[in-house]
């Protein structure tokens, strides 16, 4: 079972890393470096400027160490078949579980560490923590995400199902107090380690394995990935769920008499089709926090301008989002002219998302006459795009 496990650890090691090299391309590392520099050099100008010693300092710190514990849930790489071929073996499903659980424990613990370490000078200067009771803290914040896996693994057995949300709540409301109380931090860091040795001791395989149970959790934990690949790259293993999202209908026209069937679909495509959606939503709240950490309206706009700019160039495949469809080619609709319907939703949605940057930079940047000419630049940005160079690309794609 563990030369299984391993087999499928390979496999899954190799799936994710094709991912990662189309998510981490060219374009997205840069921006990723540019981020953390202008993150760093805030924070290096904040500590300069902080207050020092101020209440709320050690319970920011404790719910900081906290947040790890949301990421990295247990890997099993239990598949459906599994219910039929490995049933024989659930006896040994704790042998198989052993090498998953460690694997589970890399990612979580390399935020960890990512995480002290950048928050170790506000920690220890600002907040006036010893680096004494920050390493005991960081053992404590360890030791109880050993404790969230090693439940979710108590959870794969037939039993009581414990609810892992109101145990993070718990874990947070301790390292809020403990960072608070200091001396409180080391008798949790005691108990967390010793609950760490009892679950280690406890005698799960004696239990049967829930299987459903199982591979649902894994399907969820997949598909949570899967999503995750999906904002930056096309994955072949997740199913594209298209539903209606309610609160998004107030965008749409309430007469439909005022949209041909293009529009209707070019529309609907772009609210309800996930992948569209996550791109939109991605690229806008990119250019706003690109904006905050810059801090300077002229970077602010020219970064905002070419987040613009490439928000058109991955919805341009809308175009021929229709065309596999039988449906849509067996209907009389009329595709004369669904290039200037795509371009006149993808407008809609080019102003929508210059509306949302204008007000967050309303709210994050200084209320100047640059501001405003900043805006009302982007704005014009925003139409030559929709009027010269989506007209242009339409007609490279040849659709009418």
């Amino acid at each position: 079972m563990r030369e299984l496990a391993n087999k499928r650890l390979q496999k899954n090691f190799r799936k994710s890393l094709k991912y990662l090299t189309l998510v981490f391309n060219d374009f997205f590392v840069l921006a990723l470096i540019f981020l953390f520099g202008a993150l760093m050099f805030w924070y290096a100008q904040s500590m300069k400027t902080m207050p020092q010693g101020l209440w709320f300092y050690r319970p920011l710190v404790g719910a900081i160490l906290w947040l790890p514990l949301l990421i990295g849930n247990l890997v099993t790489l239990i598949d459906r078949a599994d219910l039929q071929f490995l049933l024989p073996q659930d006896e040994q499903m704790l042998e198989y579980l052993k090498p998953m659980f460690y694997y589970s424990l890399l990612f979580p613990t390399f935020m960890i560490v990512v995480i002290a370490g950048i928050l170790f000078p506000f920690a220890t200067i600002k907040a006036e923590i010893s680096p004494l009771m920050y390493g005991i803290s960081l053992i404590a914040v360890l030791a109880s995400k050993v404790i969230q896996l090693q439940l979710s693994q108590c959870n794969l057995y037939f039993g009581k199902k414990l609810n892992l949300n109101w145990l993070n709540l718990a874990f947070l409301l301790i390292f809020v107090i403990g960072t608070w109380l200091p001396i409180s931090m080391v008798v949790v860091t005691v108990l967390l380690l010793a609950a760490v040795v009892l679950l280690h001791a406890k005698p799960t395989a004696t239990k049967l394995f829930d299987w459903q149970y199982a591979v649902n959790q894994e399907n969820k934990r997949k598909n949570r990935v899967y999503t995750a690949f999906s904002m930056f790259t096309d994955v072949k293993e997740k199913r594209v769920s298209i539903k209606r999202r309610k609160y998004l209908d107030f965008l749409l026209p309430k007469s439909l008499s005022k949209e041909n069937p293009n529009k209707f679909l070019y529309r609907r495509s772009l609210l309800r089709n996930p992948e569209n959606l996550n791109l939109l939503v991605r690229m806008t709240m990119f250019a706003v926090l690109i904006s905050w950490l810059v801090q300077e309206t002229s970077w602010a706009l020219g970064l905002a301008c070419l987040v613009i700019f490439l928000t058109v160039y991955q919805l341009l495949p809308m175009a021929e989002e229709f065309d596999d469809n039988l449906m849509y080619r067996v209907y009389p609709i009329d595709r004369g002219k669904r290039g200037q319907d795509l371009i006149a939703v993808l407008t809609f949605g080019l102003l929508l998302q210059w509306l949302i940057v204008s007000l967050f930079w309303l709210l994050i940047l200084p209320i100047n006459g640059q501001l405003w000419i900043a805006i009302g630049i982007l704005l014009v940005f925003s139409l030559c795009i929709t009027r010269i160079y989506l007209p242009y690309k339409i007609k490279k794609r040849k659709i009418s």
